[in-house]
């Protein structure tokens, strides 16, 4: 789509959603919130088409091109790491391209990249294989005269030498004489990104380290002047002269080079590899996934999408109604999000996004219970919708942004597929507050406006409860403890069992056939000898079968196969160890960004409530992961990069349950400053009590069906996330809130007489 109307509808949409922020006028308001809805539905179509080009399907839906590369010489084990590192930030930038990339033996690397048409095959053979070893060099004063007397046969001087010049058309136009020891190399390169120069042609504008400006602004400020040829692999790409000490950035032109090519050379660049690559084979897999496995996954996505609006409009009637076309819209909004970063939709991810929305329904909820609570005050239907609102916002907004500054930490510190988690995440986030607090609201006034709601039937099955659930906090606490004792033992206990060929790597089987059998057949025949796959995959037009397994069941695989399937044809023809997927930079990078990620948070709450809400929380939401990898654990399931997917939903998922009861006890603090802290603390969780089960209720309808109905290959997800839920129910009614009420005691200074002590901060 031509990316003029792109930016059209997008500029469209900032400016109505700016006016409708800004305007105190209800019926421009209106009409404003109706045309930001407009414009945000074109844009997600006109991101979505073709879908075919925009949406691309993962390996293990469509399958793609796997390539096997081997480095030259005998690399260390540190270089074929650094290089596994590098080829990952080249082809997954923005961690959404779901590539599998794995060391294979001592220099070989395999990587499997989906849906590749052969024009991107090309861009992808270069950017796997290009070295990338940028150089500066000082073009000689007398270089044409040099060139000439090499022409005749005398020698250049021996500290310089001969490069060629690549021009304008990409082809070769000439040569210049530079100083053969470059005066600046790419290892100060400290980012690359595609530009453009005065007349728009694609540039590639270099960015470098402190150092790196250093070390250039002096080689530019003594050679004014003279020509700096720019040299990377080898070729001189343009040689500019100096007119004045440079002390920021370099850009690269020349060669004639289109927007892709410019965007492929800014990341090799910016990830140069130490030793140099070759490929070896390319080759066509099919999907990883048999077509039982897919159809199951989807069906059980759209069983899993229809109970959560089933509920929604049964429990909630006309609201519920509402409810749906926002969630409709949401998902619209989402996919068109992720088309515009080129997201590839794998089985797993679908039904993370199906889970996303389960979880969107937490805002359409919380709104509910609130106009409820202003229509049983008596309140007139329009003020009470009005009220709802406003009254929710802070907990939508608070909860949102707990959720997002993790996922900012982890997009800019973290990589591969935790950078595409966050991505999935705060785009998730932002097309849900823009349906709740925009859409939502906009759908009720317009419809309140036209006299087409009178009364909000909503059914109720939790009117006005008084649990004391404090009274239970040391036996809660103790039961959590014992839990998460068990699940550690567990872990740790049974770790080298556990842990996939994702983590500590595996057995890599190829076999031959004269005729397919159906991917699930192979599966199970590999699960009911306790062989759990972890790659299964025809290669197309090759007559072989490639297949992963943990250390040491290779062999027993292909045995197994072999006099399972001989009648077709099965015959082993290579075994070799691949290495894990996920490297020692990505597991600190990791560990990094998550640990900030929760600093963040725990920050941001203290800021907003006071400590003793921020440690709390943050207590509860590790308790609800943990006991997702104790269970995990506990139940010998492998763990694989598509359960810490689980783990990473449940962390965000977590931190919205305690964000809504915290800012219901802090309004109650506001209200009641006189009550006891312990009184207002039990007030709050019945107040939130309806909502948390509500939530709750929805996602666990969502993950039951991927459970029961969706098969093997997301039934570990689907658990791990029942799992986090349930822990994340029990935690943030009976952990959190005891937690809350001792560390909130333990503030108070001795003879306050427990005085309620509240930080009441609006939302800007």
């Amino acid at each position: 789509m031509n990316p003029f109307w792109i930016f059209l509808a997008a500029s469209g949409f900032v400016i109505a959603l700016g006016g409708y922020f800004f305007s105190d006028q209800p019926k421009r308001k209106r009409l404003l919130g109706l045309s930001a809805s407009i414009c945000a539905i074109l844009l997600s179509f006109l991101s979505l088409y073709p879908l075919e080009k925009t949406v691309r399907l993962g390996l293990d839906l469509k399958g793609g091109t796997a390539f096997l590369i081997e480095l030259e010489g005998k690399p260390s084990p540190q270089a074929l790491e650094q290089a596994v590192a590098v080829i990952r930030k080249r082809v997954d930038k923005f961690g959404l391209s779901e590539p599998i990339i794995q060391p294979v033996g001592h220099n070989r690397i395999s990587v499997q990249i989906p849906g590749l048409s052969e024009e991107d095959k090309k861009a992808a053979r270069d950017q796997l294989s290009r070295v990338a070893k940028l150089e500066f060099k000082l073009v000689h004063p007398d270089s044409a005269r040099l060139l000439a007397e090499r022409a005749s046969g005398k020698p250049l001087p021996i500290d310089y030498e001969a490069l060629p010049v690549l021009g304008r058309d990409g082809k070769r136009d000439g040569f210049l004489v530079v100083k053969r020891r470059p005066e600046l190399t790419g290892k100060f390169v400290r980012r690359a990104f595609r530009g453009y120069d005065e007349v728009g042609r694609p540039t590639v504008v270099i960015q470098f380290s402190d150092e790196g400006q250093r070390v250039f602004g002096a080689v530019t400020s003594r050679n004014v002047g003279r020509q700096l040829a720019i040299v990377l692999d080898g070729e001189i790409r343009s040689a500019p002269v100096i007119q004045t000490a440079i002390y920021n950035n370099a850009t690269i032109s020349g060669g004639n080079m289109t927007p892709a090519e410019a965007e492929e050379l800014a990341s090799v660049l910016e990830n140069p590899l130490e030793t140099p690559v070759r490929i070896l084979e390319e080759r066509g897999v099919d999907p990883s996934l048999g077509r039982d496995s897919i159809l199951r996954g989807r069906n059980a996505g759209f069983v899993a999408l229809g109970l959560v609006v089933g509920f929604m409009v049964l429990y909630y009637r006309l609201a519920g109604v509402i409810a749906v076309g926002a969630l409709l819209l949401n998902l619209l909004l989402l996919f068109g999000l992720l088309a515009q970063f080129h997201f590839t939709l794998t089985l797993p991810g679908i039904a993370g996004i199906i889970l996303t929305i389960g979880m969107a329904v937490d805002a359409n909820v919380l709104i509910y219970e609130r106009i409820r609570d202003e229509l049983a005050l008596g309140k007139p239907l329009a003020t009470a919708v009005s009220l709802g609102f406003e009254r929710a916002f802070s907990a939508i907004f608070d909860s949102n942004v707990s959720t997002i500054l993790p996922a900012t930490v982890l997009m800019f510190l973290g990589s591969g597929p935790l950078q595409g988690f966050a991505v999935t995440l705060t785009l998730g986030i932002v097309a849900n507050l823009f349906t709740a607090v925009v859409a939502t609201r906009n759908g009720f006034e317009w419809l309140l406006d036209l006299g087409k709601i009178r009364h909000l039937l909503m059914m109720q099955f939790l009117k006005n409860p008084r649990f004391d659930f404090l009274r239970y906090r040391i036996p809660s606490v103790c039961l959590a403890g014992i839990l998460l004792l068990a699940g550690t033992v567990a872990f740790f206990g049974r770790q080298s069992e556990l842990l996939g060929v994702d983590f500590v790597g595996g057995d890599a089987v190829t076999l031959s056939y004269r005729e397919a059998v159906p991917v699930a057949s192979i599966r199970s025949t590999l699960e009911e000898a306790g062989i759990h796959p972890m790659l299964l995959q025809y290669a197309k037009d090759s007559h072989q079968i490639l297949l992963q397994t943990r250390y040491g069941e290779g062999d027993k695989a292909a045995s197994l196969l072999v006099r399972r399937f001989g009648s077709h044809g099965f015959t082993k023809i290579g075994l070799d160890s691949v290495g894990p997927t996920v490297g020692n930079e990505l597991k600190w990078r990791a560990i990094q960004s998550l640990s900030l990620g929760l600093v963040a948070i725990l920050v941001y709450v203290a800021f907003r409530y006071e400590w003793s809400f921020s440690v709390a929380a943050a207590a509860g939401q590790i308790h609800d992961v943990l006991m997702a990898v104790g269970g995990m654990a506990l139940l010998g399931h492998e763990f694989t990069m598509t359960l810490v997917g689980a783990f990473l939903t449940i962390l965000g998922y977590s931190i919205n349950e305690k964000i809504v009861i915290s800012d219901r006890i802090r309004e109650l603090m506001r209200i009641h400053s006189g009550m006891a802290f312990r009184e207002l603390v039990n007030r709050g969780l019945n107040l939130t009590l309806a909502r948390t089960v509500i939530t709750g209720g929805t996602v666990l309808l969502a993950t039951l069906s991927m459970l029961l109905l969706g098969g093997p290959v997301i039934s570990d997800f689907a658990l791990a996330i029942f799992i986090g839920v349930v822990a994340g129910l029990f935690s943030s009614h009976f952990l959190s809130p005891a937690l809350l009420y001792w560390f909130h005691e333990l503030a108070q200074p001795v003879g306050s007489g427990r005085k309620v002590v509240a930080r009441a901060k609006g939302v800007v």
